[in-house]
């Protein structure tokens, strides 16, 4: 096995900074007011990690200041871990901000280690975040190696302790049982501390340190939870600044879309119903609901609905967190890449059309038709959702544009007029049905032509006597 680390520094202040463009100073402190992150306006007024927070605000008191929140880290962890199950489906959260992916299965699917390490590097570019790596056969030397910032790559066991032991001590994790650290007994790197007597080392320090080192050097199994896809998606972003218009809403909702994008890619599956919820600063939440009319897991699209219906839609002002959750998720089979991959791409487009002009001018004002079993013309069909299957019996010879309301026709020696008189070319056609419902009809459909040469459908009402238009071929 070979595994990947990937250790995440900044992470308490990349939960926090959602939009990249953002030039404010901003520093995230730990409960104890210790500065733990910053962004870069921040280090160019000389803030340094580990300053406290009345030390930061003596330099520049225009620093935004955040309080670090924990169970966001966790979430951002699984997020980025879901963007990476398409290179390993053996992936561990480490906290508090490393990852580990086996990557070794996937070596050959990537050529090399090193091009699979690029890509893994370029993913997490993608998703605006920096990240530590090592390459290792143990994932706790990879662990110690990424937070060392060695960007080392391992392939064998028995290279590991000529990079292991020149690592320095504060890699290792100590109970410190005994009050006294081993930097303190002057141990600097791993490599002095292996060269103490085991006993000596259990004696001082207890088992867990020459545990720490039988796992790293391969002695000892050393297995990692793996991290389980949830089952739905659910997440929720802050944004960096209060926004009050889609246009400033955008950046945050493009995030947010990718990462469900991303979870779908991962299971095979397409959104068919989501939900959006925004919030603004006195905690009023604003739900919105879609549903597709194919699933759907492309990001663009995705971004376009929402755009849509929140441009139509009256939102709240200083929106300070956006949350997405999939209701319906449906399976989606890989596109076909054959020679006539037609018809596939054809139902996908068909689909997003039908979902954009719902979500521009909502959802009861776009349906489907289907035929429905009454021989009245204007009762023979049904409203339908947009793009549902339905089996169609086949029909005479009928125009698809029928009047709303008949229209009456006068007529000379019973030859109908419609700016001249009609010619007959075809019928009668006798529709006498609706008894049960007192709506019972008695006609004579005709195939009539006018006179600049329009095809039109009339009939007569036999209970009237009287000529009507009811419908205009094309």
């Amino acid at each position: 096995m070979l595994w990947l680390c990937l250790n995440f520094p900044d992470l308490p202040i990349n939960i926090f900074s959602i939009d990249k463009e953002i030039e404010k100073p901003m520093m995230v402190v730990e409960s104890s007011n210790t500065v733990i992150a910053i962004n870069k306006p921040c280090w160019s007024l000389g803030i340094k990690n580990g300053m406290s927070l009345s030390a930061a605000y003596a330099l520049s008191n225009l620093v935004e200041v955040k309080h670090r929140n924990k169970s966001q880290e966790v979430k951002k962890l699984e997020e980025i871990a879901i963007s990476l199950f398409r290179y390993s489906s053996q992936i561990s959260i480490n906290l508090p901000s490393s990852i580990l992916i086996e990557i070794g299965a996937s070596i050959k699917l990537f050529r090399n280690t090193q091009g699979l390490k690029n890509q893994i590097k370029k993913t997490i570019i993608e998703l605006g975040l920096n990240a530590q790596t090592a390459i290792s056969p143990t994932p706790l030397s990879a662990i110690w190696l990424a937070s060392q910032q060695t960007e080392t790559t391992i392939l064998t066991i028995d290279d590991l302790p000529q990079h292991i032991y020149s690592l320095p001590i504060s890699a290792v994790e100590s109970k410190n049982i005994s009050g006294i650290h081993p930097s303190d007994v002057g141990i600097k790197t791993i490599g002095e501390l292996v060269h103490v007597p085991r006993s000596a080392v259990t004696q001082r320090w207890g088992p867990h340190i020459l545990d720490q080192l039988d796992r790293a050097l391969g002695k000892k199994p050393d297995p990692y939870p793996l991290f389980v896809l949830p089952h739905r998606f659910n997440t929720k972003i802050s944004l960096n600044l209060p926004a009050s218009s889609v246009t400033e809403l955008l950046f945050g909702i493009h995030r947010i879309i990718q990462n469900m994008t991303n979870y779908l890619q991962v299971k095979q599956r397409g959104v068919i119903r989501f939900e959006l919820t925004i919030t603004n600063e006195e905690n009023f939440t604003h739900n919105f609901n879609f549903k597709l009319s194919v699933p759907s897991r492309d990001p663009k699209h995705l971004t376009n609905l929402i755009q849509e219906r929140l441009n139509r839609e009256t939102i709240p002002s200083r929106i300070e967190s956006i949350q997405l959750k999939s209701i319906q998720e449906l399976p989606i089979t890989p596109s076909s890449y054959s020679l006539i991959p037609q018809s596939e791409r054809i139902e996908s487009s068909r689909g997003h059309l039908i979902d954009q002009l719902q979500a521009r001018v909502g959802e009861k004002a776009v349906y489907g038709i289907t035929v429905y079993a009454d021989h009245r013309p204007e009762k023979s069909w049904r409203a339908t959702i947009p793009g549902e299957q339905h089996q169609h019996t086949p029909s005479t010879r009928r125009p698809s544009w029928l009047l709303r309301t008949p229209k009456a026709l006068i007529s000379i020696f019973d030859i109908p007029q419609l700016r001249g008189p009609l010619t007959i070319l075809n019928g009668p056609e006798r529709i006498e049905t609706g008894w049960w419902d007192e709506k019972d009809v008695k006609r004579d459909y005709f195939l009539a032509l006018t006179q600049d040469q329009s095809q039109v459908w009339i009939y007569k009402d036999k209970k009237k006597q009287q000529w009507f238009l009811h419908g205009i071929f094309s």
